[in-house]
């Protein structure tokens, strides 16, 4: 029986990474991305992927839910090997794309593992609250990037719930070989497409029923403060954007 907090979930527990601030943890998600993009150090990578390694221990959620996700994206990561091959390119910029897709979606899943759907919502809301003098559709917009940021885990877990359905009824996704695994796939992505669509609008729905509506503002003070952990996470990802400052040579020396 597969739970339902695998693959990116909310996972109900009292944990560090649950106490911190959805908004913050958004914002240093933010910067953890543009540090990876910008930086072309394999040293800062390394941390990173030593922060979203101790990160996943401080959620408190089974590490197997982490590696279960890694698993599902295996032809990801034999593709991007092969196209490396392909293109020629080196073995140190093959490896920086896996760490890359890696600390991507690991850093995605502790959000989701650590955020409720409503708490999530909210502090997208708030983030794009700055451009309500534009009159933008801004909760609207919170609750469609809520929905994309857990795209890749709701991804995951509907299909392997897709393909172990499909099993009992001749399509067997888990026992064939490569081809018979392309067939199953393009007979159940219409299945796998649709129910994605419905957990979404579910989402959207329980955010609502808990005080979330795209039509109102609310406050709430314990998802509003900043504690200490806030503070000290935020104070690390802005200290390894100050050592991508000084490695690029946009920092003077102090």
């Amino acid at each position: 029986m597969y739970s339902r907090n695998s693959f990116g979930s909310y996972y109900p527990i009292d944990s560090t990474m649950h106490k911190l601030n959805p908004i913050v943890k958004l914002i240093n998600f933010l910067l953890a991305i543009l540090l990876m993009i910008l930086s072309s150090s394999l040293y800062l990578r390394g941390v990173l992927v030593l922060l979203v390694f101790i990160m996943t221990l401080l959620t408190f959620v089974p590490f197997r839910y982490y590696v279960n996700t890694l698993w599902a994206l295996r032809y990801i990561y034999i593709i991007i090997a092969f196209l490396c091959l392909y293109f020629g390119t080196t073995m140190q910029v093959c490896f920086v794309w896996l760490m890359r897709l890696t600390i991507l979606v690991e850093y995605l899943n502790v959000l989701a593992f650590s955020t409720s759907p409503s708490e999530s919502i909210y502090s997208i809301e708030k983030l794009l609250s700055t451009f309500n003098f534009l009159y933008l559709p801004v909760s609207y917009a919170a609750v469609k990037i809520n929905s994309a940021l857990r795209l890749i885990p709701f991804i995951l877990g509907v299909e392997r719930k897709t393909f172990k359905a499909a099993s009992s009824r001749g399509v067997d996704y888990y026992h064939s070989t490569i081809l018979g695994r392309v067939i199953a796939y393009f007979k159940t992505h219409s299945n796998i497409g649709y129910l994605i669509k419905l957990k979404n609008r579910e989402i959207a729905f329980n955010a609502e029923l808990r005080l979330f509506d795209i039509k109102r503002h609310r406050t709430n003070y314990r998802t509003n403060r900043i504690t200490f952990n806030d503070i000290f996470f935020m104070l690390f990802h802005l200290a390894l954007f100050l050592v991508y400052f000084r490695e690029s040579g946009l920092l003077w020396d102090i």
